[in-house]
């Protein structure tokens, strides 16, 4: 089988869509798939993550095409005066806080500059091909949204009888429920015209899928989780190893919080009125951030008094990340699970999963039995709040209290994970999509 990437996130660029797309190639490969990547030249306010390479890669194809040279002089430059040098998922996303006018006038900037990005990408795609593939025929061609221009470009190839079947996975859909005026409908017509293009489309949750194409799939449906990668684990002789004392309960929360999205407040009322009601000093707790809003998770403490137990790390390498996250003793996420739009099944609790570590979900919205809360329940992970249950706050507060009295007793948290969390490891996740792309190409041959 010859599976053509054509995508904008990939190794060594460190983004959030890159680990799926990596790890999805790495793992077609081994299952016997040859794989070409033609991948965006990464812009330069971007930053590397090395940790994603694997043996193998030098084996592949790989052309890195970049933007063409007019819209880097003429585009670029605009973008990094109005935005910065941050990248518009890590940092650049608009503050849920700013004036509706003011965010809506930003957002519709964004859309405009992420499309004409993605139609300029596209035609630079289009040329490489031509020129420097222009004999060869894939089998399948594999694209990646969020990323307009994966798509286009996919849709493009499929048009040039590059490839024979295209396959669109939707990490995110498209149209969120607050987009609002022109800005949704003309993003639901962008959604439906590649739902429409796509011979397989792959959703990263069910959450996701049902905002895409609603409730009733069709056989070139399918869920793909993300999951985690056992040859990530961090060697204990790393470099970027991290020893704390053993006698604070360190928590840790790494990642977006998407400008108040993700609210962790319950978290911290639950761990307040535990230490006020055991008369314990919050000294006895530590809370690290790593990412790029700091001063929001802070926000977060202040308002109950815990602020001082916070250290803000900042954004760091993954492989920085992953040792602060085995180096803690829970590990916190937060998501939103809402009737109009639900929250995805974020990578990083997956990489939670993989260190085997103790999990609090806190799940904002007002829609219950959260995708997340089944997962963290099916494996054993931890426990999840979800805030339309007020009710369920003295579970949460019995939870972390029976947590700081683990580390107190026995100096660490029990493993309470069970046979289910290998269902999320990476290599048996991508051998079932192999195998939806072997009955794809079959089905397609024969119809």
């Amino acid at each position: 089988m010859k599976i053509l990437f054509v995508v904008t996130a990939f190794y060594p660029e460190q983004a959030i869509g890159s680990i799926r797309v990596t790890k999805t190639a790495k793992y077609l490969q081994r299952q016997g798939a040859s794989v070409t990547v033609i991948s965006l030249s990464p812009p330069p306010w971007a930053k590397q993550d090395e940790s994603l390479y694997f043996s193998g890669l030098e084996n592949m194809r790989w052309d890195v095409v970049d933007q063409s040279g007019i819209f880097k002089r003429i585009f670029h430059r605009a973008r990094v005066a109005t935005v910065g040098k941050t990248s518009a998922v890590s940092g650049g996303q608009v503050d849920s806080r700013v004036k509706s006018w003011k965010r809506s006038v930003k957002l519709g900037a964004q859309l405009v500059y992420t499309l004409l990005k993605a139609v300029d990408w596209m035609i630079c795609v289009r040329h490489h091909v031509r020129t420097k593939m222009a004999t060869e025929n894939f089998d399948v061609i594999y694209t990646s949204y969020p990323s307009f221009a994966s798509p286009f470009s996919g849709i493009m190839l499929r048009r040039m009888e590059i490839g024979k079947q295209l396959v669109l996975d939707f990490r995110d859909p498209v149209v969120a429920s607050s987009q609002q005026g022109c800005r949704f409908y003309f993003r639901r017509l962008l959604q439906s015209r590649m739902v429409q293009a796509a011979d397989l489309r792959v959703f990263v949750s069910e959450g996701v899928r049902q905002s895409v194409i609603g409730s009733e799939p069709t056989r070139y449906d399918k869920i793909m989780n993300n999951g985690f990668d056992e040859e990530d684990l961090p060697s204990p002789n790393s470099e970027t190893q991290i020893v704390h004392e053993a006698t604070s309960l360190r928590l840790v929360y790494t990642g977006a919080l998407y400008g108040g999205q993700r609210d962790l407040r319950p978290f911290f009322a639950a761990l307040s009125q535990v230490l006020a009601v055991r008369g314990q000093s919050s000294d006895t707790i530590i809370l690290d951030y790593a990412g790029n809003e700091g001063d929001l998770f802070k926000a977060y403490a202040e308002e109950f008094a815990l602020s001082s137990c916070v250290i803000d790390h900042g954004r760091i390498s993954r492989a920085q990340s992953l040792a602060l996250q085995a180096s803690s003793d829970v590990c916190l996420l937060a998501t939103w699970n809402t009737e109009k739009e639900q929250g995805v099944l974020t990578g990083k609790v997956f990489e939670y999963f993989m260190l085997r570590k103790p999990v609090i979900a806190i799940v904002s919205g007002d829609r219950a039995s959260s995708e997340i809360g089944r997962v963290i329940d099916k494996v054993g992970a931890g426990y999840c709040y979800e805030s339309v249950a007020q009710d369920d706050m003295p579970d949460l507060v019995d939870w972390i209290g029976n947590a700081l009295d683990a580390k107190t007793s026995d100096g660490q948290l029990p493993n309470t994970y069970n046979q289910f969390v290998c269902d999320f490891e990476f290599g048996g996740i991508v051998s079932k999509f192999h195998d939806e792309l072997d009955t794809l190409l079959n089905v397609k041959a024969l119809s």
